[in-house]
């Protein structure tokens, strides 16, 4: 009985097991005149993984997403990349299941970008164009809302 409820546990996420589908799309921010530019999936050694680009009028999103096996898999790695943004003075601590923004060029444009958590999904959200950040926060709402809905 007791491996049942150990396996019954390990499975017990609602989150759909296929990252493409949790990744934000036109229709999650109606408004925003987003269109895709390309969607990629691969396999990674701490799960599925996918991204997607979009592109707005005068911005740029890029969103990955990497499904762990459970939450606490997906938490650990994000306390990694927090100690390791704070250790090199990049970012503000952030919260339990956030990082701080971080701000940084992709390519040669200015971007701002976040990780955060929902469920087992390890997200990271960054935004290329002058009002980054007020998209950033935006986006990310809309990304927690997808995944919760999934």
């Amino acid at each position: 009985m007791l491996v049942i409820a150990t396996l019954a546990a390990g499975c017990g996420s609602d989150i759909s097991s296929d990252p493409r589908d949790l990744l934000l799309s036109p229709d999650d921010v109606p408004g925003m005149q987003l269109n895709i530019v390309s969607v990629s999936e691969e396999a990674s050694e701490e799960g599925p993984s996918a991204l997607v680009e979009l592109q707005g009028p005068g911005f740029r999103v890029l969103q990955s997403i990497v499904l762990f096996e459970n939450r606490e898999l997906a938490l650990s790695a994000l306390d990694g990349i927090r100690s390791d943004l704070v250790s090199r003075g990049e970012t503000e601590p952030g919260g339990v299941e956030t990082s701080g923004v971080l701000e940084h060029t992709l390519g040669s444009e200015e971007a701002s970008s976040l990780f955060l958590i929902e469920d087992r999904a390890l997200v990271r959200l960054t935004v290329t164009g002058p009002e980054r950040q007020q998209l950033l926060d935006q986006l990310a709402d809309a990304a927690r809302e997808k995944l919760a809905d999934n």
